[in-house]
């Protein structure tokens, strides 16, 4: 695919250049369904005044809108802000690109005549796949949105030849971060990924079990998928097929594992408004190679924006030293947590949230961490007893902060951890409900 943008001039943020680029990365409507087929995005390079000698830079996946549906305008919001941007750039001296638009929205999918956006979108895609995946191979908006990023890639390598940089560093938030899995797979130019909320690997697995955590019922946030009949496939040939699209731990399964060697720094939120906070256990063991997992306690899926740019930075100074990624191994063995450390950390924290009555930790629910400092034994383990007699759920985690800041943490644990609800957690206030179940679909192997 050609590459087709142009250059719209310089700007300065603070002592940090912008060069300005406008590009459009392909055209896409399945079947002629989807409207309009032409993406376009801004492509905006940021070049510090001192930039350290790398032949790597930084990726941002970007949001905002490229087509107002009347009443939401274009060009309104970023999750990563110009601001947020010049400051990882001037901060740890790296070059950043930020690619706007992904995906480019509102896109009218049919004859629905209602502009979509956000997780509407990406769901009526999914609709739109499962509908007829064998004639429908790209149906799903994911497809386009990490091919908008290659070619931004490609944008990038051929305006920053005088730097040197070929090789990248790609991140991204909720839908973004998903783009950024299937990025850091398919493109041979990226060589680690920093994806935010997006905690559903192993999808089909995850899934099932959010809904057996919410009593056989799903989060209000998940309305979109919702809404398109989405729980209704989970068990279904057709959603099998989308997630070998989708699902980023399918591609391992397929013997990719040489792209999954590389680092990976994956960042959750404790109180994700669409996820269970257990769900790592269903991924991040498999995970071959360099990584780190970090939950952010007492955070929302939109509030883990405020940790993006700290955290962020911290990668970024570790990967350009070529300073291996902390990790923390910890191991369960009844009710007994042991936790090392693949470097010493200079604080250890343990976080708690109990919910008497539900196995929900949504932070819209009310339900808080308390973090409680742990002392750090002169050699071996950390061991931490969990509490599985308590009335209700328990969830655990441990983190730890290390000399440059970096924060890793392990998984949460949750306890009991072979108890499920039977019925749907309380409701409290308009982002803590749940959404009646329906069944899962068609069982498939």
């Amino acid at each position: 695919m050609p590459m087709d943008y142009h250059y719209e001039g310089d700007d300065i943020q603070a002592d940090v250049r912008v060069k300005k680029y406008r590009m459009i990365s392909q055209s896409w409507s399945p079947g002629g369904l989807v409207q309009p087929a032409q993406w376009q995005h801004n492509v905006d390079i940021y070049l510090p005044a001192h930039p350290i000698k790398s032949q790597h830079a930084l990726m941002v996946v970007n949001n905002d809108i490229n087509y107002p549906n009347g009443i939401i305008k274009a060009n309104v919001h970023n999750e990563f802000s110009p601001d947020m941007l010049a400051s990882i750039a001037r901060t740890t001296k790296a070059v950043v690109i930020s690619v706007s638009n992904i995906p480019n929205q509102y896109l009218t999918y049919g004859a629905d005549n209602k502009p979509l956006k956000e997780d509407d979108n990406v769901a009526r895609s999914w609709s739109l796949f499962m509908d007829n995946p064998s004639l429908r191979t790209r149906a799903s908006v994911h497809i386009p949105m990490a091919t908008a990023v290659s070619q931004a890639i490609r944008v990038a390598k051929q305006e920053l030849k005088a730097q040197g940089i070929t090789r990248f560093i790609v991140t991204g938030a909720s839908k973004r971060g998903w783009t950024s899995w299937l990025t850091f797979i398919t493109d041979p130019d990226v060589d680690a990924v920093v994806p935010f909320v997006i905690d559903l690997l192993d999808t089909r697995t995850a899934l099932t079990h959010m809904y057996r955590s919410y009593g056989g019922n799903w989060p209000i946030a998940f309305y979109p998928y919702y809404q398109q009949g989405v729980d209704k496939t989970i068990n279904t040939p057709e959603f099998q097929a989308l997630m070998k699209i989708e699902d980023p731990m399918q591609y391992l399964a397929a013997g990719q594992s040489a792209q999954f060697n590389k680092a990976k720094y994956i960042v959750n939120a404790s109180g994700d408004d669409f996820y269970a906070t257990d769900n790592a256990r269903f991924y991040y063991d498999a995970l071959p190679g360099e990584k780190s997992l970090r939950v952010v306690p007492n955070t929302n899926h939109n509030g883990i924006l405020k940790y993006v740019e700290r955290t962020l930075i911290t990668f970024v100074n570790r990967f350009l030293k070529n300073k291996p990624l902390p990790q923390l191994t910890a191991t369960l063995k009844d009710d007994a947590l042991s936790v090392t450390f693949s470097e010493k950390p200079v604080t250890v924290k343990r976080w708690t949230a109990n919910n008497p009555e539900a196995r929900d930790f949504r932070y819209a629910c009310d339900v808080h961490y308390q973090g409680t400092t742990v002392t750090l034994p002169s050699n071996g383990p950390v061991n931490l007893a969990l509490n599985s007699q308590h009335t209700g759920w328990q969830a655990t985690f441990v983190e730890a902060t290390f000399k440059d800041g970096f924060v890793a943490t392990s998984r949460v644990y949750v306890t009991p951890d072979d108890v499920f609800p039977t019925a749907a957690p309380p409701v409290n206030g308009n982002f803590c409900k749940t959404l009646p179940g329906r069944g899962l679909g068609e069982t498939v192997p």
